[in-house]
């Protein structure tokens, strides 16, 4: 059983590692200057890997969504026990999207 120090010392080091993942994906995928959907497909990706959601109605700990979702899904009970994390993953994505698209926008207009 994880303490409450060991739980959140992993859930940085998944946040630093999905962050250090953004920005590979980030250097890697897209120009040098973002447009408003390559902001949008990268601020996806980022609400798709840092989303957390609750493995189950009884468990007081967060996980990672996708994770979440994946291993419920095949593991777990089903797609009924990863509909709710499921859900959360959606939200996250289009969250993500929304804030991504958002923020390069901002960005070009205050650069003009």
């Amino acid at each position: 059983m994880l303490t409450t120090q060991s739980y959140l010392i992993a859930m940085l080091i998944y946040w630093a590692a999905a962050l250090a993942g953004l920005v590979l994906i980030r250097r890697s995928w897209f120009p040098t200057t973002l447009s408003r959907p390559s902001g949008l497909v990268l601020g996806s990706i980022g609400g798709v890997l840092l989303t957390p959601a609750f493995p189950g109605p009884e468990v007081a700990t967060l996980a990672p969504a996708l994770i979440v979702v994946i291993f419920n899904a095949l593991f777990g009970g089903g797609t009924e026990t990863a509909l709710m994390p499921g859900l959360w993953l959606i939200s996250g994505l289009v969250a993500g999207g929304f804030c991504g698209a958002w923020w390069v926008g901002r960005k070009n207009q205050t650069s003009r």
